[in-house]
């Protein structure tokens, strides 16, 4: 598992990837490292997950997507594997997205609330 050293993930390779914000979560998913970045409060940056080899190589950004809630700041807060060990992705205006871990693709969205 890489190492997080506050806005920089270092992977095992020893290779460091800069980012704007802190480093809130990781997660390591059939050799995908997907990061999730802790956004500030009234700062928009909602595009706040990322995905990268274990090498560090830059897989994919989370896409912009449809909310069920409207608001400009909705940052990404958490996650979970669902029953078909898909990545579910949390924001802050009620709405979960499930993500191919592979490449990013939005497979399906839903109202959390």
């Amino acid at each position: 598992m890489p190492v997080i050293d506050k806005n920089t993930v270092i992977f095992n390779t020893g290779k460091p990837v800069d980012f704007e914000y802190p480093i809130a979560k990781i997660i390591e998913i059939e050799n995908v490292i997907v990061v999730i970045l802790h956004i500030p409060p009234k700062r928009e940056y909602n595009l706040n997950v990322f995905a990268f080899s274990l090498s560090g190589d830059f897989l994919w950004r989370i896409a912009n997507t449809d909310l069920y809630y409207k608001n400009s700041d909705c940052p990404y807060v958490g996650y979970t594997l669902n029953e078909n060990d898909q990545l579910v992705l949390f924001n802050w205006c009620d709405t979960a997205v499930v993500v191919d871990h592979n490449n990013g693709d939005i497979l399906d969205k839903y109202v959390t609330k």
